[in-house]
């Protein structure tokens, strides 16, 4: 069996005034038979939440080009990964986004992913192992659509061992961002 470390940077938030001095991480151990609803709840846990809301995991290739979305299970519909654009959209986003540095292989298959975008995965279903297998290069995971809590998850090893348990952090930097900011009354 495989077991995997994976690093996961919540990013700055400046609207819930959260931007950090340092990066803010936690690595977290996980194996290939866990799901990504398990992982979310390891990254709850991880960065001390307290109040559940909807989530959302990306697929990404070594590019940054979504693949495919695995959200919430109450925001699971089984549709679409995300609406689809026409060839008059593609072309404004591919010409206003940061495209500029993207090989054209990897435009059209942006083209191709948001034309006819790919449907939805169910977190409870998909393990980690399953997402190897498609050649992941990393995730991106948004917790709570509201306050959007973007976080960008990275594979720093693979281990041939099992885990016994369930995921683990097994290091970290930087200290948890409260889930809501303390305003003065």
């Amino acid at each position: 069996m495989t077991s995997y470390v994976f690093r996961v940077w919540v990013l700055p938030n400046p609207p819930l005034e959260f931007t950090p001095d340092e990066e803010v991480w936690r690595d977290i151990t996980i194996d290939e038979s866990h799901t990504l609803a398990e992982l979310h709840e390891a990254i709850f846990d991880a960065f001390e939440r307290w109040d559940t809301h909807g989530y959302e995991f990306l697929t990404r290739d070594s590019e940054g080009i979504a693949l495919r979305s695995y959200p919430h299970p109450q925001l699971y519909d089984g549709g679409p990964s995300w609406p689809p654009m026409d060839d008059e959209e593609l072309d404004r986003v591919i010409d206003q986004a940061v495209f500029d540095e993207l090989s054209e292989d990897a435009k059209q298959r942006f083209r191709e992913l948001q034309s006819n975008p790919p449907t939805e995965g169910k977190v409870a279903d998909t393990t980690i192992g399953d997402l190897d297998s498609d050649g992941v290069g990393v995730l991106s995971y948004t917790f709570d659509m509201g306050d959007s809590w973007e976080h960008y998850i990275e594979l720093q090893e693979t281990r041939e061992e099992s885990l016994d348990g369930e995921p683990t952090v097994v290091d970290e930097q930087g200290g948890a961002p409260p889930q809501y900011p303390e305003y003065d009354e």
